[in-house]
């Protein structure tokens, strides 16, 4: 007998009880591709059976009553795992009588998979990036019948979509202005969509799903087109944003500024995490899963002290317009407000944790300082983004570690300049 699947929502009298009535049944799925629902009238609710073929159709059947006023004991009032078994009788039922064998693996039954092993921190952005750039383009294609043609094409589509930005408050997308390396961008963007979608084919034929990763071995990303274009803001549109920004968002530009800190991690800050006596500001979750220290500058120290005073430990230090909890993307549409109204070309929230890292360069920080000051993993991605302005950083690197072979005479009585 197959094991129950409970659900806290359904799996009881009580439970179902609290749920409002509404002629959606409430779905709880079984398998992939096999659900049992529970629809709630006024006189009671009824269990329902769903059952989607390989081609995407589906099918479903009333099961019966529920046991919401009776107890289960009559053939046509049905418990939870009552109407569980009926379920699954019925499903082994459409396979047999169809003939059905299991279903061939998808793209989709990959992305899934892949998605439900995922274990990094950028969860919400992979998950985002599959549902709406991939999952459109191939549904329930079989893994087995993809081409590099077909995955060549799905590139090349995603490189000549012109950009646009998130929908208004009317829910209408405009289009982004065509900027000199639009190419490149889109790309990249490409690529971006391209490496779930290959990852989730890799992680397939490692497991044997597959036979063969022939189709998706022989495509090649866009070669060269990630290098960003690092921009950072100059000291006069510093401080045009600061004046025209918003008085609850001003304080998010400064502190981005003063830190260097990524939007997911500074509006998440607590006054617990501010130490002013030793002027360290903590960020205990970073996109990297280990706790950033930042040493404030005395700037950043009296900006905090202003904006944690009154305040409890457990409380936010940043909060919108509206005294509440900021969210993942709230910073986007202000940070382009605050452009336009500065006269400032438009740049994402991320170009205040640039300017940081790259203020830091331009005086001549050394980029071991500043990769733990933005917290990255290694040295490579700061001397990718930052090293070019950074004036000695190459002579100093390169003086150091070549030093001195001992193989030529200096001449007396004259001094090298340095």
């Amino acid at each position: 007998m197959a094991r129950i699947i409970r659900n806290q929502r359904l799996d009881s009298r009580s439970a179902r009880a609290l749920l409002p009535r509404r002629h959606a049944p409430y779905w709880h799925p079984l398998t992939r591709g096999r659900a049992l629902g529970y629809r709630k009238g006024a006189k009671g609710g009824i269990w329902i059976a769903k059952y989607r073929t390989a081609d995407g159709k589906r099918e479903q059947l009333l099961l019966g009553p529920a046991d919401d006023a009776f107890d289960g004991e009559t053939s046509d009032v049905l418990t939870f795992a009552a109407a569980q078994a009926k379920a699954r009788d019925w499903f082994e039922a459409l396979d047999r009588d169809a003939g059905r064998r299991r279903p061939r693996y998808t793209v989709e039954d990959a992305l899934d998979d892949y998605i439900a092993s995922f274990s990094g921190k950028s969860l919400d952005k992979t998950r985002y990036v599959i549902d709406r750039l991939v999952r459109p383009e191939f549904r329930n294609l079989q893994v087995s019948d993809l081409t590099t043609e077909r995955l060549r094409e799905f590139l090349e589509k995603i490189a000549s979509r012109r950009s646009v930005y998130r929908a208004n408050k009317k829910g209408v997308r405009k289009e982004r202005p065509i900027r000199d390396d639009a190419a490149r961008v889109q790309q990249a963007n490409a690529n971006r969509a391209f490496t779930p979608l290959r990852a989730a084919l890799n992680r397939a034929f490692a497991l044997g799903k597959v036979a063969d990763d022939s189709a998706w071995r022989r495509v090649k990303p866009y070669a060269k087109v990630s290098a960003p274009r690092i921009r950072y803001f100059t000291g006069p549109e510093i401080h045009r944003l600061i004046e025209h920004a918003l008085d609850w968002f001003r304080p998010l530009i400064q502190a981005a500024l003063l830190t260097g800190a990524r939007w997911s991690e500074i509006h998440r800050v607590r006054v617990r995490d501010v130490d002013l006596m030793s002027g360290v500001l903590t960020f205990p979750d970073t996109k990297s899963g280990r706790p950033r220290f930042v040493h404030l500058s005395d700037e950043g120290i009296q900006l905090l002290r202003g904006l944690c005073t009154g305040k409890r430990t457990d409380e936010l230090v940043f909060l919108n317009q509206h005294d509440r909890e900021l969210g993942t993307s709230h910073q986007i549409r202000p940070m382009r407000e605050t452009c336009e109204a500065a006269g400032v070309e438009p740049a994402g929230f991320h170009i205040l944790r640039h300017t940081y890292g790259s203020r830091l360069a331009m005086a001549g920080v050394p980029m071991a300082v500043i990769a733990e000051a933005l917290g990255h993993a290694d040295e490579r991605i700061t001397r990718k983004h930052y090293a070019h302005l950074c004036p000695s950083y190459l002579r100093d690197a390169v003086r150091a570690g070549l030093g001195d072979y001992g193989i030529v005479q200096k001449p007396v009585g004259l001094r090298l300049v340095q």
